[in-house]
Formats: C-alpha cells, structure tokens, sequence
C-alpha cells in the first residue's frame, strides 16, 4: 500500500479537515522556522551596528565588506528558506497521529483497500480507526533552535537591538541610511576640494567662520540667520548641500567649480554630499535672536525746569539700535496715538545700556495730565521688547507771568474740548488789545492773532492752536531768550542725528556752524536778559556764564571731527547739553508784572502809612487840642488794609507766595482801624507802628523772593581742560562708557590723518596703496 491521502477515506468532518490542514501549517512553519530565527537574528544584529552608528567610523571599504557579508549571509539564508519542502497531507495526517498517541496509524489504515474477507469484519475494523481518528488532537508546534544554536547567538543579537534601541530613536533613520551608504572614494569623481564658510549678520558683530573637517563633535555655533557659502571644486556628478535632510544640489559653475549661497534659520547638522553620498558633515547649534528687554531703574520723576527724568536699563544678546519710551494717557481711547520719547543710545549696538536723561515735555498738550510710560526696546533685526509700565503725571512748566499763565490755560481748554474756543478767543482779544500788557512783543502779538484767527474757522487745526499758543506764553514769558533756546536745541538735536546717521564730514561741519551760530545768539540772548534785571535784583547776579569756555567746546567737537573721534563729539556734545541745562535752571527770571506792582504797591502803601501813624501819633500826645473824631481816620486806615490785601494777591500771583510779614501788616491795620473809630488815637498809634514794621518787613521779603528767583549762573561749573563738566548734574549723560580724547591725543591723531592725505596724494605710490589710503581717509 503506497501512502494514501486521508482526506479521501475520511467522512465528510470539517473539523477533522480542519485539523489536518493546521497540522500541516506548524510542520510548514517548524521547517521554515529555523531560517526566519538566522534571518531575523541577521537583521537585529545589523540594525544594532547601524543604530549605535558604528559602520560610518569604518574605513569606507571596511564598511563595504561588512555591508557585503551581511548581504551575502542574508541571501543565503532566504535561499534556504526558499528551498525548504512543503510537508504534505500524509504528513499532517502522521503528526497528529503522533500528538494524540494514536497506535497503528489509524489516518493510513482508513486509506487501506481489503483484498479479500469478510466484508462485516473490514466495516468493524474502518469503525474502530474512525474512533481513534475522531479522538485525535493536535499538539503545540515544536523547536530545535536550543540544539541548532547552542550558543544563543540569537538572544545576543535581540539584546544588542534593545541596547541599540534605547539611545539610537531619536534619529534612527539617518543613522539607518548612514550605515547602508559606506563612504567609498572613487578616485577621480568626487570633487578635490569642498569649503563651506558661515558668516553671521551683519548686526551680530561675529566673524565668519571657515568649517574645518577636522573640527570633531563640537557643534558649531551660528545664529540664525547666517549665510552658508559652500564652494566645491574638481570631481564630476552632483554635489549637494544637507541641512537636517532639506537637500540643496551646489549648481556648477562655467570654470566647473560649483558655489551655493543660502541661509540658515534652524538646523542640527550640516552635510556636503556627493551622490547622495556624505562626504563631510559638522553638526550645528543654531543660536536664535533673542528680543531685547528693558526697565525703568526707578519710577520717573520731575526734575529742574518741569523736566520729566527717566533712566532705564536695556539690554540685547547682539545690540541695541533703539530705545525709546511710549507715553498714554490714562483713560484714553486705545486708537489714540501715542507720545514717544527717544533715550540716547551710544553708537556701536551696545549689548547692555543704562540711560539716564532729561527731557522737556511741557510744551506738550498732555502735561499736568496722568499718563502711563512704558520703555520699549528694538534690536538690528526688528525686534521689541516692553518694560513693565508706571503712572505718573507729566510735568508742566509754572508761568510767574499771569497774561502768559492766561494763555497756557486757554490751551488747556481748547486741548479738553474744541466747544472751549469762543472764551478762549475772548481771553486772547483781552489780551491783545493793549500790547503794553507784554512789553509790546510784537512776535507774541502776532502769535496770538494767527491763534484767534485759526480758533475763529469752524474745524481749526488743534495742533496749530497749541503750538501758536505755547509760542505766545513763551515770549510773553521769558522774551527773546525762549525763541533763542529753541533754535539752539533744534541745533544740537539736528547735530545728535547727523552723528548718528553717520554723515560725513562736510555735512558734520554744516552743522557745527549751525550749532555755533546758535550758541551764540542764545548766549547773547542769556547776556541781555542779565543786564535787564531790576536794580533791585542786581545786587544778586553772580559773575560770567562761561561763554569762551563753551565755544572752545565747539572747537573741540571740530577737532575730533576732522580725526573721525566721533564717539567723542557725540559725548562732548552730552557734556554741553548738560552744561546749558545747568543754565537755563539758573536763568533769571523777569519779575511779572504783578510782583512788579505788588513792589510798586507796598512802597507807596508804606509811605501812606507812615503819615497815618504821624497823625494819630500827634493827636495821642498830652496837652494838645481836643482831638477830633477818629471816624475819618479809620477810614483811610480801612483804605489801607484794602490796598494791602490787593498787593499780598498780585504777590501770591506773582512769585506764587507772599512773605508772611505782610499777613501780620493786615491784622495791624485792622486793630488800628478799630481804635480809630474808638477814639482811641493812642492805641491807634501803638498797632499803627507795628503795622508800618511788619509792612516794611514784607517789602524786603518779596524783594529777596524777586531776586532769589533772578539770580544768574555763577561763574562756571568745575570744568576739566576740555570744559567737560566735574561732577555730576542732569543731563551729563557721562557714563564712562566713552572716553573723550585729551589735547595730545587729538594732536597725535590729527598728525595722522596727514599723513596719510598726504601718502594719498604722492602719484609715484603705486595705486593698490594708494587706494587703501583712500578707503582708510573715507571715513574723515
């Protein structure tokens, strides 16, 4: 009998068949299992060596060979598999036979034919082995791995993938293609030679840099932004640019060189292929450009002359280009446009800043208001940063003069609501119907004019009205010295820009003139206000301002300008502006008219009384005729008191207190009138005399207010051989961060700029040199 198939002499059993087909897959998969254990060793064990990055470190053909081995061991092992055998029916059939422990092999005796016999004995027989085959069941597959690799060669490949696994998934796949692409050099077709520069921005001051193949691991740092230039020369195929696997072939050139030029934003390793193969790699730390940051050092606060101090502290990972502060009403609509304020900033984008300076903000519609100051930063690249803002109320300037105080409120007004314009109209036409008011002041006449004429249209120009009344209350109040220190700060912030602009030195000269020019005037103007004054307040004036001394200043500013120190002007230029805020904070003040008659009042009012006090004085003496009544005199003496009380309120409008001498004066004369109409001339006379000297005291007291108020800069600042102010004071801005150059220096600089004109000029130099002469004189 010859291996018949049990599927022929079975009755119809799925379940049987069933179980003959899964006993023939596990005998399937215990012939192929051994093949798939080498394989899946093979490849486990390859996946480890290109997980722990190894094969790259090979030498290029080292790394073939193994590459190549594991390639030919893993064909053969699938050849193999490939050629393994089938298990067929009757295998099956045996191996359940086997797993259920069934004798006599009851699959194949089914299959069997009688030749002869008993057909009822042959029916019993087939009965009792479809018994056993019914009962058969099939067993768990079986392994010879243990005896096939005694030494477990397949445990250590999965242990060394577990290994592998645990640092290698974070950038499993490049380390994958790594390992399958083994750096062979095929002579003749890479390029000869590959250079890869990367130079930062501009704005970050750092040089470019050449990468070395040789650099090792350490990242390479380049800030965002930086340009890639990468050259290759020589070789033949394509050659490319990686960046964390964004590829950029480097075009080739008509001498066959090839250049690329791109930027970096991001990115961990920079590669330089060939065929798609990596010829060279660094890997990168791209440093990003951080905002700037900024805080006030204090809360800001008003200094000398109504001036608003700030001082901050700023700082930038490459430099600062700006600093400024934004100023906000509180309570006003968020469309509104906000008021910015410019802080110095030194040339070169410092990294880190601390500024302190002055500004003058009463001329604008917002002063004596609440607002809120936020100092904003910005960096090379555009970048801002906001400091944490502060409330504060706006300094305004006080106006003594009660017609220029007049006009400022007017401004007030109009500024709160635009329904204000007929009363101020009405106020500036009080005004100037009688110019005498303010000395005749044509320019302030004028002003007010074209001021009421533009608040006459039915939609006038707000900004106009401000600006034509401020200009009026400053004329009114300080006169032709107002119109002189504007044009002089105009002068020197024009000067500041062009420093920081870097215009050359014809258009640095121009503007030395124009900031000569109105130094001088000012000065002159500063001259004649001290030569103004009162006699009364004469005797308070102190010697020279200095004015020789700050045109030598101006001369030095020349000086470093034709050597190119223009660090130095811009600090010298500091020093000035802090010397002239220290005057104008000791400028004399004009006494107003009020106080002026106020003065005028008390002296007259003191000689009045002086002859009221000799009458009562005559009438209490014994012996003399029967005095009359002393109705009268108390009225003159109520008189008095009335002239009185106006004077101490011209005083209190004037200088904006009165002595409180004056306060004793007026309780005087009140007694004296009341002793008066007692008829009591005695005890007239006695409150009459205190009332002349407290009367007299309160003269001399508002003339030493007056003069107090008038009194001019002393002869100079404690100055160094530059003129630059000794000490500290608003508005010195010297921080120590620039060094201003002495004489010698500037004489030993200025030498060499000559020379070197005149090795410019020499034509038998050749003209390479004589180029870089030029290029090294642009900047003078």
């Amino acid at each position: 009998m010859s291996g018949p198939n049990p599927n022929d002499s079975l009755p119809p059993d799925r379940g049987m068949v069933t179980r003959l087909r899964l006993a023939r897959l596990i005998l399937g998969l215990e012939v192929l299992w051994p093949s798939l254990v080498w394989l899946a060793s093979l490849a486990a064990l390859f996946a480890a060596l290109a997980l722990f990055d190894l094969l790259p470190l090979l030498p290029g053909w080292l790394h073939a060979v193994i590459l190549a081995v594991f390639i030919g061991v893993g064909l053969f092992l699938l050849r193999v598999m490939l050629r393994s055998k089938w298990p067929d029916q009757a295998a099956a059939a045996r191996r359940l036979e086997q797993d259920s422990g069934l004798g006599h092999r009851p699959f194949q005796a089914l299959g069997d034919r009688p030749a002869l016999g008993d057909a009822a004995l042959w029916d019993s027989h087939r009965q009792r082995m479809l018994d056993q085959v019914r009962r058969a069941r099939l067993g768990w597959p079986r392994s010879d791995m243990a005896v096939r690799d005694p030494w477990g060669v397949r445990a250590g490949a999965l242990l060394l993938l577990a290994v592998a696994l645990s640092g290698g998934t974070h950038d499993a796949f490049p380390r994958l293609a790594r390992a399958l692409d083994p750096a062979l050099v095929l002579p003749g077709l890479g390029p000869d030679e590959v250079q890869v520069w990367v130079t930062p921005p501009v704005y970050t001051g750092a040089p470019p840099q050449l990468l070395r193949p040789d650099q090792g691991d350490k990242a390479v740092l380049v800030p965002a932004g930086s340009a890639v230039l990468a050259v290759a020369s020589g070789g033949w195929g394509e050659v490319s640019l990686d960046v964390d696997g964004v590829v950029v072939p480097i075009p080739p050139l008509e001498d066959g060189s090839r250049r690329l030029e791109t930027r970096i934003q991001a990115g961990t390793r920079l590669a330089i292929r060939h065929w798609g193969r990596e010829l060279v790699a660094w890997p990168l730390a791209v440093v990003a450009d951080l905002s700037p940051s900024i805080d006030f050092t204090g809360v800001p606060e008003p200094a000398e002359r109504g001036r608003l101090h700030m001082a901050v502290n700023a700082q930038d990972d490459y430099g600062l280009t700006r600093l400024w502060v934004e100023i906000r009403r509180l309570g006003a609509p968020v469309d509104e446009t906000p008021l910015q304020v410019d802080l110095p900033l030194s040339a070169g984008r410092s990294k880190q800043v601390a500024s302190s300076s002055w500004h003058d903000l009463t001329a604008h519609p917002w002063a004596g208001m609440p607002v809120l100051a936020q100092p904003m930063a910005e960096d090379a690249l555009g970048q801002r940063g906001a400091g944490e803002p502060m409330a504060l109320t706006l300094p305004e300037r006080s106006f003594l003069n009660p017609h220029a105080r007049a006009l400022i409120d007017q401004r007030r007004l109009v500024t709160e609501n635009r329904a204000n314009a007929p009363g101020a109209m009405g106020i500036i036409d009080w005004l100037a119907v009688e110019p005498a008011r303010f000395n005749n002041d044509m320019a302030a006449f004028l002003a007010m004019r074209l001021a009421r004429h533009a608040l006459s249209a039915p939609v006038f120009d707000l900004a106009e009205i401000q600006d034509l009344l401020w200009n009026a209350a400053l004329r009114i109040e300080d006169g032709d010295l107002a119109a002189a220190e504007q044009r002089l700060e105009e002068a020197r912030r024009a000067l500041e820009r062009g420093l920081d602009d870097n215009a050359d030195a014809a258009t640095l000269a121009g503007l030395l003139d124009q900031f000569q020019t109105a130094l001088h005037r000012y000065l002159n103007a500063l001259s004649e206000r001290l030569g103004t004054l009162p006699t009364d307040l004469e005797a308070g004036a102190g010697a020279a301002i200095g004015a020789d001394e700050l045109q030598g200043m101006v001369q030095a500013m020349r000086d470093m300008a034709a050597i190119g120190a223009r660090d130095g002007m811009r600090q010298m230029l500091r020093n000035m502006a802090g010397i002239l805020d220290g005057l104008q904070t000791r400028v004399p003040q004009a006494p107003s008219a009020a106080a002026t008659q106020a003065v005028r009042t008390l002296r007259d009012l003191a000689q009045r009384q002086q002859r009221l006090l000799e009458q009562s004085h005559r009438h209490s003496q014994p012996g003399t005729e029967t005095p009359p009544p002393g109705a009268g005199a108390s009225r003159q003496q109520d008189e008095l008191a009335k002239i009185l009380e106006g004077a101490r309120r011209q005083l209190r409008e004037g200088l904006g207190q009165e002595p409180l001498a004056l306060d004793d004066a007026g309780q005087a004369m009140a007694q004296a009138a009341q002793s008066l109409r007692d008829d009591d001339w005695a005890g007239a006379a006695e409150t009459q005399a205190r009332a002349l000297d407290t009367l007299s005291q309160g003269l001399r007291q508002s003339l030493d207010a007056m003069a107090a108020g008038a009194l001019s800069m002393p002869g100079g600042l404690p100055r160094d051989p530059l003129g630059r102010p000794m000490g500290q004071g608003p508005g010195n801005g010297d921080d120590g961060a620039t060094r201003v150059p002495d004489q010698a220096e500037m004489r030993k600089a200025r030498a060499i700029v000559d020379e070197l004109r005149r090795r410019a000029g020499e034509f038998t130099r050749p003209q390479a040199e004589r180029d870089y002469l030029q290029r090294l004189l642009r900047q003078f």
